[in-house]
C-alpha cells in the first residue's frame, strides 16, 4: 500500500493541505496582473502552493499560461537567460510547437533559442554555451510580453528561489535589466517566491533596489493545528491503520506545525504502524526524523563560530537576557558587540527568529538535533 504521507516532491491533490485562502489571494492579485513577493522558511511548502494555485487559475482562466523557473542551481547570467527563454517557450507553446521543438533538439543535440525580428519570434537552435550579447538579454526578457501579444493570452512568470539570482557576480548589472524590462509588460505577470527572508527583503523591499514596490509581499503562516488533525486522522484511518486524536496532536506540537516535517513524521510513524499507533512507533518516527535530516544540520552547524554555536545553546535553553552577567557565566559568547553581530549572521541565516521579544530555532527539527548534540 502507498503510504498516504508525501515529503521530498511538491505536495499535490489530497496531500495538499488547506491553504484555500492563500490560494485564493494568489490567484486573484496573479490574475488581476499584480506582481507577487511569496516569502516563507524553507520546506513551508511555498512551491507546492503556488504550483496548485496556478494550476485552478489556469482551469478556472483558459487565456492564462503559467512558465516555472527554480532559480536554485542557476549558475551563470547566461544559464538564467537561457534557462528563462526555453521555459517561457514551452508554457507558451502549442503541443505541434513543442513536437517541433523537441524534434531540432533531438536532431541537432541544442537547446532552444529564441530571435526576435518585427514582432515574430522564431525558434533556432544554438550551443548550450552560448552568451547572449547585452541586446539578446533584453529581447529575452521582454519575451514573455512578445508572446503573450502574439498569442492573444496572458502569461505568468513563477520564479522559485529568486533570492538566489542575487548570488550571481553580475546580479546587479541583471536586476536593472529586468525591472526594466518586466514593469512594461501589460500581458505578463510575475511571481517570485524564496525562502531567505533576509534576501528577499533586501531586493523587494530596499527603496535603493530596482525591485522596490514592484509588488506586495506576502508571508506564508503555517497551517493550523485545527487543519492538520483531520488530515493526519482521515489518513492513517484510510490506509486501514489509526491514531489517536493525542498521537496526532503530538505530532503537530513537535514540529510546530512545519509542513515538510510534519509529512515526514507521520510517514515514518505510519511505517511502523501495523494496526494501531503505539508510543514505540511514535518515539522511532522521531528518531528517523532527526536522523534523516541530521546531515543538512550538521552541515549548517560546521559553518558556525564557537561563539554563534554558543549563542544557539543559549537559545535552545530558554534564556532571554543574552548579555547579563549570568548568562556570561555559562555561555562564551563575547563581548556585547560580538554578541549583536552573531545575532545578525544567526537572523541573516534564518536559523533564528525573534518572536514577542524572544529569539527561537527557525527549524523546530533542528532545535530537536541540536539539543541532542550540544
Amino acid at each position: 500500500m502507498n503510504a498516504p504521507f508525501q515529503y521530498g516532491t511538491l505536495a499535490t491533490k489530497e496531500n495538499f493541505v488547506d491553504r484555500v485562502e492563500d490560494r485564493a489571494q494568489l490567484k486573484s492579485f496573479l490574475s488581476s496582473h499584480i506582481n507577487v513577493m511569496l516569502i516563507s522558511p524553507r520546506r513551508w511548502g511555498k512551491s507546492s502552493l503556488v504550483k496548485v494555485a496556478m494550476e485552478e487559475l489556469q482551469n478556472e482562466q483558459k487565456d492564462i499560461r503559467v512558465c516555472f523557473l527554480d532559480a536554485f542551481s542557476i549558475g551563470s547570467e547566461s544559464e538564467f537567460y537561457r534557462t528563462f527563454a526555453s521555459q517561457v517557450i514551452a508554457c507558451a507553446s502549442t503541443k505541434l510547437e513543442r513536437r517541433i521543438q523537441d524534434a531540432k533538439k533531438f536532431l541537432t543535440g541544442v537547446v532552444p533559442q529564441v530571435v526576435i525580428k518585427d514582432d515574430v519570434t522564431n525558434f533556432m537552435a544554438f550551443d548550450v554555451k552560448f552568451t547572449p550579447g547585452e541586446q539578446d538579454k533584453m529581447d529575452i526578457l521582454r519575451l514573455p510580453e512578445t508572446l503573450a501579444q502574439a498569442k492573444n493570452i496572458r502569461i505568468i512568470v513563477c520564479i522559485d528561489e529568486f533570492q538566489q539570482l542575487a548570488n550571481l557576480p553580475e546580479y546587479k548589472n541583471m536586476e536593472g535589466k529586468m525591472r526594466s524590462a518586466w514593469q512594461q509588460q501589460q500581458h505578463v505577470t510575475y511571481c517570485m517566491y524564496g525562502s531567505k527572508r533576509h534576501m528577499m527583503m533586501d531586493i523587494f523591499n530596499n527603496s535603493n533596489s530596482p525591485f522596490y514596490r514592484f509588488g506586495p509581499m506576502l508571508f506564508m503562516e503555517k497551517i493550523p493545528k485545527s487543519e492538520w488533525m483531520p488530515f493526519i486522522i482521515d489518513s492513517f484511518e484510510k490506509s486501514g491503520k489509526h491514531i489517536s486524536e493525542a498521537f496526532a496532536s503530538q505530532i503537530c506540537d513537535k514540529v510546530e506545525c512545519h509542513s515538510w516535517y510534519l509529512q515526514q513524521l507521520c510517514y515514518f510513524i505510519w511505517n511502523a504502524t501495523v494496526d494501531e499507533v503505539t508510543e514505540a512507533a511514535y518515539q522511532y518516527g522521531l528518531r528517523q526524523v532527526v536522523n534523516t535530516n541530521s546531515p543538512m544540520f550538521l552541515s549548517d552547524t560546521e559553518s558556525l563560530a564557537p561563539s554563534q554555536i554558543e549563542m544557539l545553546r543559549a537559545i535552545k535553553d530558554g534564556v532571554r537576557q543574552l548579555s547579563s552577567i549570568e548568562t556570561k557565566k555559562s555561555y562564551a559568547m563575547g563581548n556585547p558587540n560580538t554578541i549583536s553581530k552573531n545575532k545578525k549572521i544567526l537572523k541573516d541565516k534564518d536559523i533564528i527568529e525573534e518572536k514577542q521579544g524572544s529569539l527561537r530555532f527557525v527549524d523546530p527539527v533542528y532545535l530537536l538535533w541540536f539539543s541532542q548534540e550540544y
